[in-house]
């Protein structure tokens, strides 16, 4: 049996690749200004999270209520930015037709509707319980 070489694993070196932790920070925060300057759908999302977050507030949902709504509201904004990175990956590979890179796209777009099915049934329970106090 041949040996393999465990450099054949590793991912290559990449002039982009980081040096530091607080680099990755940095690049983290421009992805997600990125994401507000150019994706409609994520400046949605991050309205819509401003003004249930205001409302939660208003009518009094509890800690508890408002860990969960930040950890659905997150995870749609992380989906939504994953969906992009996707979506121009695939723009990036090719512009034709393509059923794997539509399939991909369409993936992408279906993690964020998931968060979606979360988001905001969760939502409806919390001011459903702190306006029936």
């Amino acid at each position: 049996m041949e040996k393999r070489n465990d450099r054949q694993n590793c991912v290559p070196d990449s002039p982009i690749r980081t040096k530091h932790f607080l680099d990755s920070i940095r690049y983290a925060f421009k992805g997600t200004g990125y994401a507000f300057k150019t994706e409609r759908n994520f400046k949605i999302y991050i309205g819509i999270a401003i003004v249930f977050f205001i409302i939660n507030l208003i009518v009094g949902v509890s800690l508890a209520g408002h860990i969960a709504f930040f950890i659905c509201a997150l995870g749609a904004f992380s989906a939504e930015m994953i969906n992009t990175a996707i979506e121009h990956i695939c723009n990036y590979l090719t512009t034709d037709l393509n059923e794997a890179i539509r399939r991909a796209k369409d993936l992408g777009a279906a993690a964020v509707l998931m968060w979606g099915f979360a988001f905001f049934p969760l939502e409806g329970v919390l001011l459903w319980l702190a306006l029936s106090n």
